[in-house]
């Protein structure tokens, strides 16, 4: 889902003021600006907002954060602005039109989306908000702002062919894997994992153990026996048998690690990869991927809506690129 674009705000006081001010209080800092879009202001808060989904998942992925990391950094960040930079122009359009959202409204998807993702669940939302770095009326302005656009898409592209078919089939085979049962998948890999505290080595530092987990990352690669080098050096359950773990369910892990070795074709070797008590280094041998759901009428209504959706989607896109050339967008560095 799309994370959270804090409100547009003004500056909190000019240079010349500040120099001008005797001093008292602490200084209030100023908002940094990654862009303005017909002078309207795109905080770094909100690019940082949008972007903190993707960076836990690279730091998991990139634990020394070097340069791999600090490109895909890179280009997560500029399609984060990108992304807030459309949402603007269409606000701005909106603004014109006058359109609102009753509060009531916004409240109840609020609540809908806390018991989707979190089963009801307030503290874990909280968590949420945290690691997402928003406070709660940024979520709910957020969600404000998605209805009004998702409503305007709706009612200025509506007129679009309507889907035959042949296009319901060809999208559900397209996405047929991605609408599978995901709960149902499965994955046999070997694991080597090393504790970022060591207790049979306490001199040993967090620094000592991931160059360890590098460097047998390297040997494993490069063609060292995987099996043997988890028996010699695994602290993870089931080093004895070599890390492997067979027909592990996608719901026995946990979610980020799921979603990383998930991604890897079978024989991959990845890591290291990073958590909160160490470095794991993974051999996939095996995935299974849940079944598809029914090709049914539901399906097949479903199916309608995406195919009419994407060619709304296609005329939005052009719409926007119109709105692009005529706009005043200016981008920090």
């Amino acid at each position: 889902m799309v994370r959270v674009p804090k409100p547009t705000m003004k500056y909190l006081i000019s240079a010349a003021i500040l120099l001008a001010t005797p001093l008292a209080a602490a200084p209030v800092p100023l908002i940094k600006t990654a862009a303005t879009v017909n002078g309207k202001l795109i905080s770094s808060r909100e690019v940082e907002q949008a972007l903190a989904p993707t960076v836990a998942m690279l730091v998991s992925k990139y634990p020394r954060r070097g340069e791999k990391f600090q490109a895909a950094l890179a280009e997560a960040r500029e399609k984060a602005l990108e992304q807030l930079i459309e949402h603007k122009l269409v606000l701005s359009s909106l603004e014109e039109k006058k359109l609102e959202v009753p509060d009531f409204i916004v409240q109840q998807e609020v609540a809908k989306f806390i018991r989707v993702n979190f089963e009801g669940n307030q503290a874990e939302f909280r968590k949420f908000l945290a690691a997402s770095k928003m406070t709660r009326r940024e979520f709910e302005k957020s969600q404000k702002e998605k209805m009004l656009v998702q409503a305007f898409k709706s009612e200025k592209f509506k007129d679009v062919a309507p889907a035959t078919a042949a296009e319901m089939k060809k999208r559900y085979e397209e996405r047929a894997s991605v609408l599978r049962d995901r709960t149902r998948d499965s994955i046999t890999f070997r694991k080597i994992y090393i504790p970022a505290i060591d207790r049979n080595n306490p001199i040993a530092t967090a620094e000592d153990q991931l160059a360890l987990a590098e460097k047998l990352a390297t040997e494993v690669k490069e063609g060292g026996d995987f099996a043997a080098t988890a028996q010699a050096h695994s602290s993870g359950a089931f080093a004895a048998k070599g890390g492997l773990w067979e027909n592990t369910t996608r719901s026995d892990l946990e979610v980020g690690f799921a979603d990383i070795i998930f991604e890897g074709p079978e024989g991959t070797i990845m890591g290291p990869i990073k958590d909160r008590l160490g470095f794991t280094i993974v051999k996939v041998e095996k995935i299974i991927h849940g079944p598809p759901p029914p090709f049914d009428k539901e399906m097949r209504e479903r199916m309608r809506n995406e195919v009419e959706i994407e060619k709304r989607s296609a005329r939005y896109a052009e719409w926007i690129k119109i709105l692009k050339r005529s706009a005043i967008i200016r981008r920090n560095a």
